[in-house]
């Protein structure tokens, strides 16, 4: 069984179970960081164990925020946590992780909260990140499996949307992952503010245009759709 930040489960962030893990570059939750690249692992409580995960998340939290990481941690519609890491580029990322085993604090840390089984990861997200959504309350994520050879046009209709998005009160992010799927993300203060653009973007002639243009030979199909509070 897999604890809460267990040490085999590579560090904190990539762990390598392949029978739980879906190794793709996400655009999860550089939705709070203000940062170039970033980790996102989404953990799966024990049941009764949410507000221990929810603990542990915070703990951890603190010691790698101490250790030069941007942390963000964010809950979705199923009740995951969704922790995430941010960097300025994947080297910062690596030296990161090097430190990560000399640092008494966090192997202290990590020992204690390895003692109980708490969650279990359900997925495991690495991500490039061109266009930063601004940090608010409410995230919604949008993942979409471009078909091969289409991310370049895939990334000028998110390019066209996003104008649209953030006339109609939106914060808009782009991300793009390993895969070359790209994530699109809207931020928002609170879900009364989400509700608002979800009202105007209805009855927006831009967008309906933008829609059904967009839409008459689609290159890529929704998979995911997360919608996210931040802790």
């Amino acid at each position: 069984m897999k604890k809460l930040l267990h040490q085999r489960s590579y560090n904190c962030y990539l762990v390598t179970n392949v029978k739980k893990i879906i190794f793709i570059v996400a655009a999860l939750v550089c939705v709070q960081l203000q940062a170039e690249v970033a980790v996102s692992t989404i953990w799966s409580a024990m049941p009764g164990k949410g507000t221990q995960l929810m603990t542990n998340g915070m703990e951890a939290k603190a010691i790698h925020k101490k250790m030069g990481a941007e942390v963000s941690i964010l809950v979705d519609q199923d009740n995951d946590m969704h922790y995430v890491v941010g960097f300025s580029d994947w080297v910062a990322w690596g030296k990161f992780l090097d430190s990560m085993p000399g640092n008494e604090e966090w192997q202290s840390f990590w020992q204690r909260a390895g003692e109980e089984a708490t969650a279990e990861v359900s997925g495991t997200f690495m991500l490039n990140v061109p266009v930063v959504a601004k940090s608010q309350q409410v995230h919604m994520v949008f993942s979409w499996d471009v078909q091969q050879g289409q991310t370049p046009s895939f990334l000028a209709l998110c390019q066209q949307s996003r104008k649209i998005h953030e006339r109609l009160g939106a914060s808009v992010g782009v991300n793009v992952d390993e895969l070359a799927d790209v994530h699109y993300e809207l931020s928002f203060e609170n879900w009364e503010a989400y509700g608002k653009f979800s009202e105007n973007l209805a009855v927006d002639s831009e967008w309906q245009e933008f829609f059904g243009g967009a839409n008459a030979e689609p290159i890529a199909e929704l998979t995911k759709v997360w919608r996210l509070n931040r802790l």
